[in-house]
């Protein structure tokens, strides 16, 4: 499912970037997926959604909140930074839940964790190029680190509380309307003068697809399947969406196929392959009594 959600998050790129060159900024991006997430959510799950408890309401607020601001941090980020670097740097985020799952829930990671983060990472630094290229950092990469931060949170919320509320949609639906509610307060601070410059005809399918399947479809997929698994494992899984969107945009002319991306995409899997196959559990790797 997991796999499934990377490969969901992998296409989205095309149609994010479809929503830019339809004039849009960040804050009105937000405003509008989320907005019509909660209108999708409360269509098809109203039910569930009538019956929210106040449990609901708090943990939806608070993954509510980390998911927008990790969202707008990486998305604004990319006025001064490249693609590549705002992608390689966004990926330190499976490298920082578990330091931060060590520093404040005392949980100490295994010891292969950290040789499939390093492998993870120097796999996505071969991908976006970022080893020939240099990483020279800027207020961009600055703002996708702490994006990053943002993103590891939700990573551990979405494995140790999500499983608490009534409803994974419940969830998502929360999760909409603080996209929506800070992406409209953002666009009415900030981005007013941009609005008449939105071809929103163009910006409208794009906008559609990314509420419907990103936001509301993927995410609920990603709640249920993190509680078969944890964090750091579900992180690598989803650090496949890089990976997915290079494919994707190679398939679709956007990009060469290059040796950088069969490479990279190689070290990825296998460091994925490294947190999901349990060594003791491999017959020449047991210890012998």
């Amino acid at each position: 499912m997991l796999l499934l959600v990377a490969i969901l998050w992998g296409s989205s790129y095309v149609f994010a970037k479809l929503t830019i060159q339809a004039g849009m900024h960040s804050g009105v991006i937000n405003a509008c997926r989320g907005t019509m997430c909660v209108i999708a959510g409360y269509i098809i799950f109203h039910k569930q959604i009538n019956q929210m408890t106040w449990l609901d309401f708090k943990l939806g607020l608070l993954m509510g909140t980390i998911n927008f601001l990790g969202y707008f941090l990486q998305t604004d980020a990319l006025r001064y930074t490249t693609p590549a670097k705002n992608a390689f740097l966004t990926t330190l985020y499976v490298a920082i839940a578990p330091l931060i799952l060590w520093l404040f829930w005392h949980e100490r990671p295994q010891r292969k964790t950290y040789f499939a983060v390093a492998l993870a990472i120097i796999g996505m630094a071969v991908i976006t190029n970022v080893a020939n290229t240099g990483l020279q950092l800027n207020f961009g990469d600055f703002l996708t680190v702490v994006s990053a931060i943002f993103w590891a949170l939700q990573l551990i919320f979405f494995g140790k509380y999500a499983p608490k509320v009534s409803s994974p949609w419940v969830v998502i639906f929360m999760i909409g309307l603080c996209q929506g509610t800070f992406g409209w307060i953002t666009t009415g601070l900030f981005e007013r003068t941009n609005l008449p410059q939105i071809h929103w005809v163009q910006a409208l399918i794009p906008l559609a697809i990314l509420a419907i399947v990103v936001t509301f479809l993927a995410q609920g997929m990603q709640i249920t399947a993190q509680q078969y698994t944890d964090a750091t494992s579900a992180g690598l899984l989803l650090m496949l969406e890089s990976f997915f969107a290079s494919t994707m945009s190679v398939i679709m002319g956007y990009d060469p196929l290059t040796p950088q991306l069969i490479w990279g995409g190689l070290i990825l899997l296998l460091a994925n392959a490294i947190m999901q196959v349990n060594f003791q559990d491999v017959p020449f790797l047991r210890k012998q009594h």
